[in-house]
């Protein structure tokens, strides 16, 4: 990652760049530093096509310049969401537009601290939890590549589950209560492809093909509890088990 004029993309140490981070380009060791990724995403978690406001802050005593390189990516490492621009002066795309860096006009610290926003748009179709990583690296102004610092965090936000519409769709779950073999009558959702599973907590726990226009879930093997299914790209519908 070059502090002068951003990152060249895929430096922002996620498991999609295969963890690969500043340190590629500058000597040391990663140190991993919490908080340094926020957003507007509510504490219920993000919604399909929401556009979210986010802000990546390093912090460093007497740091010369500050840089720094952020993706995001589903449970399988895949990029995800949409990223925007906001202050086209301080930060610009990267890496195929899946990742957000400074430019050279963004990358002076005020007093031992720097700041970049941005905006996300959630994919429509919810793929469960999605983690936000970054890379920043902090410069000490020389001009080379040594004696600088590098620091990886990153914050994973799961899917609102209490954002629940059309509650009609419920009753093509039945029982309802259940014991954990659950049916979908299918009418009226012919055109419905594949079913994902999410825990209270936000988590994806099973998806569905669906090919027949009747089929059956089986949650035996979880525990009691609350539970959302999805129709493809639809809202979630609580399911008691």
């Amino acid at each position: 990652m070059a502090p002068g004029n951003g990152s060249m993309g895929g430096k922002s140490g996620s498991p999609g760049d295969s963890g690969t981070n500043c340190t590629q380009c500058h000597s040391g060791t990663p140190i991993d530093a919490s908080d340094w990724i926020t957003s507007d995403v509510s504490g219920n978690g993000y919604i399909g096509g929401a556009t979210y406001t986010f802000t990546a802050t390093g912090t460093r005593a007497g740091v010369g310049k500050f840089g720094f390189e952020l993706t995001a990516e589903d449970q399988s490492g895949n990029k995800t969401g949409t990223f925007a621009i906001t202050n086209s002066t301080e930060t610009k795309l990267t890496n195929g537009d899946a990742a957000v860096t400074h430019t050279g006009n963004g990358n002076t610290p005020t007093g031992d601290s720097k700041s970049w926003q941005f905006e996300w748009t959630a994919p429509e179709d919810i793929s469960g939890n999605i983690t936000f990583y970054a890379a920043f690296n902090a410069a000490n102004g020389n001009g080379g590549t040594s004696g600088d610092v590098v620091y990886l965090s990153d914050i994973t936000y799961g899917p609102d589950v209490t954002n629940i519409t059309d509650p009609g769709h419920e009753s093509k779950l039945y029982p309802n209560p259940s014991t954990g073999l659950v049916n979908i009558e299918m009418s009226g959702l012919e055109n419905v492809s594949h079913i994902n599973i999410f825990n209270q907590s936000g988590q994806l726990i099973k998806q569905l093909d669906l090919s027949n226009s009747f089929s059956q879930i089986d949650l035996s093997d979880q525990g009691k509890g609350v539970y959302f299914v999805q129709f493809d790209n639809e809202k979630m519908h609580k399911l008691i088990i």
